[in-house]
């Protein structure tokens, strides 16, 4: 299963490479992040990167993904919200008010993706 991940808020572009970099960082994510780009404007020099594109498989790759997204939106600060959604609609939005309460991430997590909770217990 493939997931999209988009930042807004100010500078959205530039914090979005940032979440790429710091995604790659992640064991269980390496190799499975890559930034989709959009066409440049009128007058940019060229694309920005629009969205992640995460690949989860089935498993705890996650719950990895969106305590990474916590971790990342804590110590950056930054006033962005992160939208972690699926094809089908299934959609998590993070803010840094929210990232601060990871515990309660994590449950919206298992509710809205239950396979990932259970395999992420059991490791």
């Amino acid at each position: 299963m493939d997931l999209q991940v988009v930042v807004e808020g100010a500078e959205a572009a530039t914090h979005t490479v940032g979440l790429c970099d710091w995604l790659g960082l992640e064991d269980e994510l390496r190799g499975r992040v890559r930034p989709q780009r959009r066409a440049p404007k009128p007058g940019e020099m060229g694309a920005s990167v629009e969205l992640l594109t995460v690949a989860v498989g089935s498993g705890g790759a996650v719950v990895v993904l969106l305590q990474s997204v916590c971790t990342w939106l804590t110590s950056r600060g930054a006033d962005v919200k992160v939208t972690v959604s699926a094809d089908d609609g299934r959609r998590i939005e993070v803010d840094v008010r929210r990232a601060a309460d990871p515990a309660a991430v994590l449950r919206e997590v298992a509710e809205q993706f239950p396979a990932a909770g259970e395999r992420h217990s059991e490791s």
